[in-house]
Protein backbone atom coordinates (compact mmCIF):
# COMPACT_ATOMS: atom_id res chain seq x y z
CA UNK A 1 0.00 0.00 0.00
CA UNK A 2 1.47 3.34 -1.05
CA UNK A 3 1.21 6.19 1.47
CA UNK A 4 2.10 9.87 1.15
CA UNK A 5 2.89 10.69 4.76
CA UNK A 6 4.12 14.26 4.27
CA UNK A 7 0.68 15.69 3.63
CA UNK A 8 -0.98 17.75 6.36
CA UNK A 9 -3.55 16.34 8.74
CA UNK A 10 -6.84 18.22 8.37
CA UNK A 11 -9.28 19.07 11.14
CA UNK A 12 -13.03 18.40 10.92
CA UNK A 13 -13.55 21.49 8.75
CA UNK A 14 -10.71 20.60 6.36
CA UNK A 15 -8.12 23.08 7.66
CA UNK A 16 -4.57 21.88 8.42
CA UNK A 17 -4.00 21.00 12.07
CA UNK A 18 -1.29 23.03 13.80
CA UNK A 19 0.79 22.07 16.82
CA UNK A 20 1.50 24.37 19.76
CA UNK A 21 4.36 25.96 17.78
CA UNK A 22 1.88 26.85 15.00
CA UNK A 23 3.55 24.33 12.64
CA UNK A 24 1.37 22.25 10.35
CA UNK A 25 1.08 18.64 11.53
CA UNK A 26 1.73 15.96 8.92
CA UNK A 27 1.09 12.24 8.99
CA UNK A 28 4.87 11.80 9.20
CA UNK A 29 4.85 13.41 12.65
CA UNK A 30 1.80 11.43 13.78
CA UNK A 31 3.26 8.11 12.64
CA UNK A 32 6.65 8.77 14.19
CA UNK A 33 5.04 9.66 17.50
CA UNK A 34 2.72 6.67 17.50
CA UNK A 35 5.50 4.20 16.66
CA UNK A 36 7.34 5.36 19.79
CA UNK A 37 4.30 5.74 22.04
CA UNK A 38 3.57 3.47 24.95
CA UNK A 39 2.10 3.76 28.39
CA UNK A 40 1.79 1.44 31.35
CA UNK A 41 -1.67 0.55 30.04
CA UNK A 42 -0.43 0.08 26.45
CA UNK A 43 3.12 -1.28 26.63
CA UNK A 44 4.86 -2.68 23.58
CA UNK A 45 6.21 -6.23 23.73
CA UNK A 46 9.76 -6.79 22.54
CA UNK A 47 8.41 -8.13 19.25
CA UNK A 48 6.18 -5.09 18.72
CA UNK A 49 9.02 -2.73 19.60
CA UNK A 50 11.15 -4.37 16.93
CA UNK A 51 8.29 -4.22 14.42
CA UNK A 52 7.72 -0.51 15.18
CA UNK A 53 11.45 0.09 14.75
CA UNK A 54 11.51 -1.71 11.39
CA UNK A 55 8.56 0.36 10.13
CA UNK A 56 10.20 3.55 11.42
CA UNK A 57 13.47 2.83 9.62
CA UNK A 58 11.52 2.13 6.42
CA UNK A 59 9.58 5.41 6.70
CA UNK A 60 12.16 7.75 8.15
CA UNK A 61 15.46 6.33 6.92
CA UNK A 62 15.00 7.92 3.51
CA UNK A 63 12.76 10.81 2.42
CA UNK A 64 10.47 9.71 -0.43
CA UNK A 65 7.31 11.11 -2.01
CA UNK A 66 5.45 7.95 -1.02
CA UNK A 67 6.20 4.80 0.91
CA UNK A 68 5.20 1.25 0.10
CA UNK A 69 3.95 -0.55 3.21
CA UNK A 70 2.40 -3.95 3.68
CA UNK A 71 -1.18 -4.32 4.87
CA UNK A 72 0.15 -5.61 8.20
CA UNK A 73 2.38 -2.55 8.64
CA UNK A 74 -0.50 -0.18 7.87
CA UNK A 75 -2.77 -2.08 10.25
CA UNK A 76 -0.15 -1.83 13.00
CA UNK A 77 0.12 1.94 12.49
CA UNK A 78 -3.68 2.30 12.33
CA UNK A 79 -4.10 0.41 15.60
CA UNK A 80 -1.43 2.53 17.30
CA UNK A 81 -3.00 5.77 16.07
CA UNK A 82 -6.36 4.52 17.36
CA UNK A 83 -4.83 4.00 20.81
CA UNK A 84 -2.98 7.29 21.13
CA UNK A 85 -4.91 9.87 19.10
CA UNK A 86 -8.43 11.25 18.96
CA UNK A 87 -11.13 10.99 16.29
CA UNK A 88 -9.79 13.65 13.91
CA UNK A 89 -6.32 12.13 13.57
CA UNK A 90 -7.66 8.57 13.43
CA UNK A 91 -10.35 9.41 10.88
CA UNK A 92 -7.95 11.34 8.66
CA UNK A 93 -5.52 8.42 8.75
CA UNK A 94 -8.33 6.11 7.64
CA UNK A 95 -8.96 8.51 4.75
CA UNK A 96 -5.25 8.46 3.90
CA UNK A 97 -5.25 4.67 3.62
CA UNK A 98 -8.51 4.63 1.67
CA UNK A 99 -10.54 2.87 4.34
CA UNK A 100 -14.11 2.59 3.07
CA UNK A 101 -15.49 2.76 6.62
CA UNK A 102 -14.95 6.53 6.57
CA UNK A 103 -18.03 8.40 5.41
CA UNK A 104 -19.85 11.42 6.78
CA UNK A 105 -22.71 10.73 9.19
CA UNK A 106 -25.96 12.43 8.19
Amino acid sequence: MKLKIDQPVLDFSGKPVENEKKEIVTFRTIIETTLNAQTNDQPLTSEKKLYAFQIGVKLFGKKLLEYDLTVDQVTFIKDRIGLFYGPVIYGRFLELIGDEAVSPVN
